[in-house]
């Protein structure tokens, strides 16, 4: 410290020690010689004085005088520049140092300004001073030398320093201000408190700067914002005419909703960062339902304010998607009109009056139609021998529709048109765009406004009707005219054209005759294949094609499983048709289609009912649906009134088909009566829900049905039931064979009236209920037990393939049941499926694995296994088939205790064991229900509690074969999936949708289940959404799908769609395989034939498990099929298996003739021989003895194809590596092996992929085996929670058995 301050002393303090300066001596030499010389002048004069007279010594002298005059004042300026000089160096010197020591002091710190100025003003002044002070005696006392002589050891500098500091505190001593470092330090403090309130308001200004330049940025930003906002708006003002071509016209809300979720879709697909620049100022608000519209403003201001703070790159995508749903939206107007017309000719063709076409004539009249118009390049047709306008096993497959266009277009010689035809054809091109302008007025004129009445629209449709069909006879007249012209030319020109003419004139009248026996031969074909396929099954009153719902969806299944649905839950799911009698359009009674209106939003968001496909018949709006695709997305206006006219005038049918249609179609209308009547009289009976009844009980009440007259009859038909069951010993009786019964015994008494027999035991009941004490309670609690056991059926029909919620609907029912009518009750339930011992088979062949608990239970049973050497009822319910009640559990003794926490005087309860069964009335698990965290005294279950327990287990039954179905029908789906994208690399998307009911019941969703990337690999949706028919307006073809349960094309956001459903044995659709071919038009036709092979196993495998969950024995070709857990991951590939082995073996000997007359064939097919080779001669391929051709095709022969039709990929211990077999494949795309027209090629081709899919599956299944995984069962599953209705799960599959 002491060298810092003895380095930092100011040099003023060192000059006053010091002598005068140079400068000082300088000027006292001058001084004397000037004072000198003065001295030797004045003796001089003085000499001279005397000697001179006076006047020159007067004028010397005065001139002396003058001269020393100025000398003086030279030598006195000299000195005040001297002195002033000495002065100004003094200050500079004084002053240089102080304003570099007080700049140093403070030039390293780190304070703020304000700490600065404190500093200088109050501190250092006094501190400064008092360490000079301190330096001077430290230099007194020569402490600064080593080893001073007046060195004192005992001085301290800090003790002086604060003496100093204490006696001249400023505060009451001016002392420091005498000095002149302090007034330097003054200087200094004056400019740091002037730059501090300099700066003090340049942060004021700084801040009013810049929240200035922030407002005015602002202000720009939204005054940017504000034009780009009425930019937009204007955008949308001027594609407001896309939507409507009237400009005063409205767009509906409902419409835009539509159009703006669309594309809040299609972001998802977007990268991250896009995704969230391209969400919307707000959210979306649920669909409009009042039928608002927008007016051309509303319609520009209501969009703009979604799409306010969208980027303009990710807006301008925004304007193309608006723009795609605003054409797609015309296109729907005018495909709307034409679905007026076609449904006007149905009720034309429908000659019977009951709703319905035949569908071979049908299908004959547009082949006829398609015939007549081949020849034709201008036409957008489909060929009716095609998929999708035929089933996909009905199609032709031996040239596509696109290929058989092209060569109509290069076999058209045009050169040989003439200058006649050219000039005809322009006179029709004028009449056509007459016709097309007609067309516009007379959509006009259709349309009518969304708030009119019914009545009003129907008038208007009528006068339309009447204006179109004198038209359309007006353009009759033109066409006759114009064909007897051409007549009359051809005449002219060629005569062998009129006798040709007249040829195909007179054979017109054949033509009923060969419409009808083609239908005939159809429909008898149809019913050989259907009557073989039916044949081992049991007898089920005849379906009504024209009943059709969603509700009746189910109807097999509940006679299967005996599902209790009441008759006011059927009615809800049939939704009334209005009162269309006011119209001039008679619509046949019972007829399921409503008729369609004008507008879109009101068409697409009525409640649709789904028509079961029957390949026979044609409902309404399956006509209008198979119609609209023959014709093509976009069909010329010329075809469609020609198809009209010639499908009016063509279909005919005689009285005596009219008359059998009309029988037959009241015997389904009686039948499916007379089934709704037993079914209600069913429920009567079963008031607590359990889903039986007693034999003997219903055997009773028969009986006394005129007075035991029938006695006989009734006895017969008890007889004939137990023949038929399988289980005779069982006395109860489902609905399914409660209707059996009533039926057979109604056939065998004398007339058979089977009405005035269920109306007797219909009284014959409420009578009984009433002397047997049913009370208006009872009847309350039954029909609130139904309620419940609906609500587990309707919790697997819309859980998404998922068996959570249906474990979550059992236990609320059970809560609730108990807590209404089980006297508070607190029950403990359980959930255990039957599976087979694979781990410890010595423990017995099967075991129950806990599947479901409530949550009490949930911890000690989850993921537990009971086996059969373990103490336990569960087994004996099994093996007996009935449930088995145990009133007190303590004093039972052969009961599994899982929680060892609790103490034998808190197992006081009952307990009770309901199997489950399947249709066949397999047991594959156990419903497990106790009392034991029940604190009452009495807690037994009672008779009504028991059988309510049997109707839970029977609904939980229907729910869980329900799971099961979808959860199958779902891993066939995506090996099919995976199969078209392998083969049509075309293919963009495929998604799959399975169909659920509406939490209405009026309408069904979609449910979006599975989706393809872009590279074609399957993701299985965590969370699936729900698609509603009103906010998926752009994509009503699925909903058109499932509502005809037909295929349909459509395009939907620019890109074409091809909706395939898949149905039950009702043929109804349960199930849509949406294709996207993004903006290809057609696929090239092998991918085109490969996507309609892929379709047809598909449904082929979905028939199949339906049969086999219908309760048929199970078909296993492949030894890997005996694995039951993984036999549905390759029973897809094993249906293609079969087919290709149907199809080599009925290659014949000329097609293997064709390859062996290769004398160097192609590297493809050879590369295909040597792969499909490697199975059967690996040696002689790894040797590479069959590189040579000539050795190859001694292997061309039978034996080759005797061992393709044999061989099974799964069988034997050490299967082929798939490499072997891939390394001749890797290199052959499919696409080029159609191209040489090599048929046994193509089918070794697909044989050999087959058969690699089943290998890799294969091996991938046995090394699970080999490190003890547990095969794949149901989703684990957990229902955490608290108070009633909350329960966990862990979902399993179980083994039926």
């Amino acid at each position: 410290m002491a060298d810092i301050l003895v380095m930092t002393r100011p040099e003023s303090m060192e000059t006053s020690k010091r002598g005068p300066s140079s400068e000082d001596r300088q000027s006292a030499s001058v001084g004397s010689q000037i004072a000198n010389s003065r001295q030797s002048a004045s003796r001089g004069k003085t000499r001279t004085a005397e000697s001179i007279p006076s006047a020159v010594s007067r004028w010397k002298r005065q001139q002396e005088q003058t001269m020393m005059e100025k000398l003086v004042g030279l030598r006195n300026e000299r000195k005040e520049l001297s002195k002033l000089s000495r002065q100004q160096a003094q200050k500079l010197a004084r002053k240089i140092p102080i304003e570099i020591l007080a700049k140093d002091w403070l030039s390293d710190t780190e304070a703020t300004l304000d700490v600065r100025a404190y500093l200088v003003d109050r501190v250092l002044p006094t501190l400064i001073l008092g360490v000079e002070k301190l330096l001077n005696e430290a230099d007194q006392r020569e402490l600064t030398k080593d080893g001073g002589p007046n060195r004192n050891p005992n001085f301290n500098p800090i003790n002086f320093l604060a003496q100093y500091l204490m006696r001249n505190n400023p505060k009451y001593s001016n002392f420091s201000e005498a000095s002149s470092y302090v007034r330097g330090l003054r200087e200094v403090s004056e400019e740091l408190k002037n730059e501090l309130f300099n700066m003090e308001d340049n942060r004021l200004a700084r801040i009013k700067a810049e929240a200035k330049r922030r407002r005015e940025e602002r202000e720009r930003l939204e005054m940017l914002r504000q034009r780009e906002l009425e930019m937009r708006e204007e955008l949308f003002m001027k594609q407001f005419s896309e939507w409507t071509s009237d400009p005063n016209g409205r767009v509906d809300l409902s419409l835009l909703q539509n159009a703006l979720k669309s594309f809040a879709e299609l972001t998802e697909n977007f990268p991250e960062h896009i995704r969230e620049a391209a969400k919307f100022s707000h959210p979306l608000e649920p669909t409009d339902e009042s039928g608002k519209a927008l007016t051309v403003k509303e319609f520009a201001k209501y969009v703009a304010s979604f799409v306010a703070e969208m980027p303009r790159e990710i807006f301008q995508h925004f304007m193309v998607h608006v723009g795609k749903c605003a054409k797609t939206h015309k296109s729907a107007a005018q495909r709307e009109t034409r679905r007026i017309v076609l449904s006007n000719l149905f009720h034309s063709c429908d000659h019977s009056g009951i709703g319905l076409l035949d569908r071979y004539r049908i299908l004959k009249l547009f082949e006829d139609f398609w015939d007549a118009r081949k020849g034709q390049i201008e036409t957008n047709l489909r060929n009716p021998r095609k998929w999708p306008v035929v089933e996909v096993d009905e199609a032709d497959d031996d040239i596509s529709d696109d290929e058989e266009h092209e060569k109509r277009i290069k076999s058209r010689d045009t050169t040989q048109v003439s200058i006649q035809s050219h000039a005809k054809s322009t006179e029709e091109e004028k009449h056509a765009n007459k016709e097309k302008s007609d067309l516009d007025k007379r959509e006009k004129s259709v349309k009518t406004p969304e708030k009119e009445d019914d009545e009003e629209s129907y008038k208007n449709f009528e006068e339309t009707e009447e204006k179109a069909q004198h038209e359309e006879k007006e353009e009759e007249k033109d066409w006759k005219e114009e064909d007897d012209q051409g007549q009359g030319q051809d005449e002219d020109e060629d005569p062998t054209k009129k006798k040709k003419k007249t040829k195909d004139s007179e054979t017109e009248p054949d033509r009923e005759i060969e419409a009808h026996e083609y239908v005939k031969e159809k429909s008898l074909t149809r019913e050989r294949t259907k009557a073989v396929e039916d044949n081992d099954q049991e007898p089920t009153a005849p379906k009504s094609p024209a009943k059709s719902s969603f509700g009746s969806r189910h109807e097999d299944a509940e006679s299967e499983y005996d599902l209790k649905v009441n008759s006011a839950a059927q009615d809800r799911m049939v939704p009334r048709m209005p009162d269309i009698q006011s119209t001039n359009v008679s619509f046949a009674e019972g007829t399921t289609f409503e008729k369609e209106r004008t507008i879109m939003t009101a068409q697409s968001c009525s409640y649709s009912v789904a028509s079961a496909f029957d390949e026979t018949i044609l409902t309404i709006s399956q006509f209008v649906q198979l119609t609209e695709t023959f014709l093509g997305e976009e069909p010329l206006r010329k075809e469609f009134e020609a198809l009209v006219k010639f499908i009016r005038d063509e279909y005919q049918e005689t009285e005596q088909e009219k008359l059998d249609r009309m029988i037959k179609a009241r015997k389904e209308a009686l039948s499916s009566r007379r089934k709704l009547i037993l079914d209600e009289l069913f429920e009567k009976w079963d008031n607590d829900g359990s889903g039986y009844l007693d034999l003997d009980e219903v055997e009773t009440i028969m009986q006394k049905y005129k007075d035991g007259q029938e006695n006989e009859a009734i006895g017969k038909a008890k007889d004939e039931l137990k023949k038929k069951s399988k289980h005779a010993h069982d006395n109860r009786l489902s609905k399914r064979e409660f209707r059996m019964f009533i039926t057979m015994a109604a056939d065998n008494m004398p007339g058979g009236d089977l009405d005035y027999f269920v109306e007797f035991l219909s009284n014959s009941v409420e009578k009984a209920s009433d002397k047997g004490g049913r009370t208006y309670a009872e009847r309350i609690r039954g029909e609130a037990r139904k309620k419940w056991l609906q609500q587990i059926v309707t919790a697997a029909e819309t859980g998404a393939a998922s068996m959570e919620p249906v474990y979550k609907a059992v236990f609320q029912a059970l809560y609730k049941d108990a807590e209404a009518h089980g006297g508070g009750k607190h029950l403990c339930a359980n959930i255990a499926m039957l599976e087979r011992n694979t781990d410890a088979p010595e423990r017995g062949e099967f075991r129950l694995r806990y599947v479901a608990a409530t949550v009490e239970d949930a911890d000690f049973l989850l993921g537990k296994c009971l086996y059969k050497d373990m103490p336990g009822i569960s087994f004996a319910a099994i093996e007996s088939g009935k449930p088995i009640h145990v009133p007190r559990v303590a004093n039972h003794g052969n009961i599994q205790f899982w929680n060892p926490y609790r103490s034998p005087e808190e197992r006081e309860g009952a307990f009770i064991v309901i199997p489950l069964k399947d249709r066949k009335k397999r047991v594959f698990g156990v419903l497990g229900i106790d009392t034991l965290a029940d604190r009452h005294s009495k807690n037994i279950f009672i008779t009504h509690e028991i059988q309510f327990f049997q109707g839970v287990a029977k609904s939980f039954s229907i729910s869980y074969h329900h799971v099961d179905m979808s959860k199958k029908l779902l891993r066939i789906t995506e090996s099919a999936v995976s199969w078209i994208h392998r083969r049509s690399p075309h293919v963009r998307e495929i998604i799959t949708y399975i169909v659920e009911p509406d939490d209405k019941g009026l309408d069904f969703t979609l449910r979006k289940m599975m989706t393809t990337d872009k590279k074609g690999n399957i993701q299985s949706i965590p969370n699936p959404p729900r698609l509603e028919r009103k906010d998926n307006l752009f994509r009503d073809y699925l909903f058109k799908c499932v509502d005809n349960s037909e295929s349909v094309t459509a395009d939907a956001y620019g890109e074409r769609h091809i909706a395939f459903p898949l149905r039950d044995d009702q043929g109804r659709a349960v199930a849509v395989v949406d294709i996207s071919i993004g903006e290809t038009r057609h696929l090239p036709s092998h991918e085109n034939r490969e996507v309609q092979r892929m379709l047809r196993l598909l449904q082929l495998a979905h028939k199949e498990i339906t049969r086999e969950m219908a309760g048929e024995d199970k078909t296993m070709v492949l030894e890997a099929e005996k694995n039951d857990e993984t036999r549905m991951d390759i029973m897809f590939d094993r249906l293609m298996l079969m087919e290709l082995r149907e199809n080599v073996s009925k290659i014949d000997s000329k097609a293997f003739a064709e390859l062996r007359s290769y004398n160097d064939p192609p590297k493809i097919v050879h590369q295909i021989l040597k792969a499909v080779c490697t199975i059967f001669y690996p040696d002689r391929v790894d040797s590479g003895e069959l590189n040579d051709w000539t050795t190859m095709k001694s292997f061309i022969n039978s034996d080759l194809l005797n061992k393709i039709s044999t061989y099974d990929p799964t069988a034997g211990q050490e299967l082929i590596a798939p490499a072997k077999i891939e390394r001749f494949l890797k290199d052959v795309p499919h696409g080029e092996v159609a191209k040489y027209s090599s048929v046994p090629a193509q089918y070794m081709y697909s044989w050999i992929f087959v058969c690699l899919s089943l290998i890799e599956h294969t091996l991938k299944m046995r090394e699970n085996q080999d490190h003890n995984i547990a095969p794949p069962t149901h989703d684990a599953a957990e229902e955490e929670g608290e108070g009633e209705g909350e329960g966990q799960a862990d979902e399993q599959d179980g083994v039926p058995q």
